[in-house]
């Protein structure tokens, strides 16, 4: 495996890592889906703020908002 598939694998395992804690949390009344749309949409903002800094990384900002977007639209 390359060092970049191992990259994109470790940002997958990441993701859905974060997404079931934060299903859990839900099922588990600690958070309500309004709660993990915050936590999205907040995430969103500050991935925005930090791709202006790095505008040489476009392509993996894209992949980052497209995950991000993608937990926006998910039923909690």
């Amino acid at each position: 495996m390359s060092v970049s598939e191992t990259a994109g694998a470790s940002d997958l395992v990441s993701s859905a890592t974060m997404a079931s804690l934060l299903r859990c949390l839900v099922q588990k009344g600690m958070l309500k889906a309004a709660d993990v749309r915050e936590i999205y949409e907040t995430a969103l903002m500050l991935l925005e703020q930090q791709q202006a800094a790095v505008p040489t990384k476009k392509d993996a900002f894209v992949a980052a908002r497209t995950v991000l977007e993608t937990g926006l639209r998910s039923p909690n």
